[in-house]
């Protein structure tokens, strides 16, 4: 088995890299569209992946809605519940980092200097020389962005990383075999079955987390802490301010898909505890 992600910069051939790798190891494949199959395979709402990309989210949105928040904690249950099969290549989406301590995953990143991207750019695209580099610009600017917005890390640092390439150095076919013989290395597949379980429990904490900040049970005023205690058993702590938030609660909770068990301390706190 092996479980891959790639981070790469913008035009520097990184896609192609890792889908040619999926082929070679015959291990599936997770880009934008397959991870949004994937979210809704294990019961998230189509209409709460509109916008799920790798974007910084704008100031407003930040300070005045829980939408990027919904939004990672969507990602991280996607991410997580992959891992729990202990095989895929993701692409980008923050994977090397919601998986930093998985011992079971090769973090990649793929990266070229700027004229020979501007150049493939130029090439596959059709557009100037001068669009491409703004295009390139604009776009490492983003996903930098969107790292340190959600993670508040460095997307370009190379501790997250066991492996930079650069295939203008070394070529797409010697990238995809360095890659391959290392996923295949005794070291990186050494996965233990308590990783897996640990990343089944984080996907389950992830999708409850987003049901409750989808359904506003977050607030300044209102705690509510989410902890997985075995496979498909949540319990809840914390409190709220009166007995139909309790039972909200949950109720959200138990209509998480993968949920079996709902045990809960919430205590409904008065203006006298306030």
């Amino acid at each position: 088995m092996a479980l891959i992600t790639f981070t790469s910069s913008f035009g520097s051939g990184g896609e192609k890299i890792a889908r040619m790798l999926s082929e070679k190891l015959g291990i599936e494949f997770f880009d934008d569209s397959k991870l949004q199959q994937k979210a809704i395979s294990i019961g998230i709402p189509a209409k709460d992946l509109e916008g799920l990309d790798e974007k910084a989210p704008r100031l407003f949105d930040r300070l005045f809605t829980n939408r990027p928040a919904l939004y990672l904690d969507i990602l991280g249950s996607v991410v997580y519940d992959i891992a729990s099969g202990g095989q895929g290549v993701i692409v980008g989406h923050g994977a090397q980092v919601f998986l930093k301590d998985f011992n079971c995953a090769l973090h990649v990143m793929v990266h070229a200097s700027e004229k020979p991207r501007r150049e493939r750019l130029v090439k596959s695209k059709g557009i100037s020389d001068e669009a491409a580099e703004k295009l390139i610009r604009r776009m490492d600017k983003r996903l930098k962005e969107f790292v340190r917005h959600s993670f508040n890390r460095d997307w370009d640092d190379p501790s997250n990383y066991d492996l930079v390439i650069n295939p203008d150095k070394v070529g797409v076919d010697r990238a995809v075999k360095l890659i391959a013989d290392l996923a295949g290395s005794d070291e990186v597949k050494a996965c233990s079955l308590k990783a897996v379980e640990e990343m089944e429990f984080s996907s389950l904490q992830r999708k409850v987390d987003a049901a409750i900040i989808k359904n506003n049970l977050t607030s300044p005023f209102t705690n509510i802490v989410v902890e997985v205690t075995g496979k498909g058993k949540i319990h809840l702590a914390g409190w709220t301010f009166n007995e139909d938030e309790l039972k909200l609660a949950v109720a959200v909770v138990k209509n998480v898909p993968g949920v079996a068990e709902v045990t809960s301390d919430i205590f409904i706190q008065t203006s006298a505890d306030a």
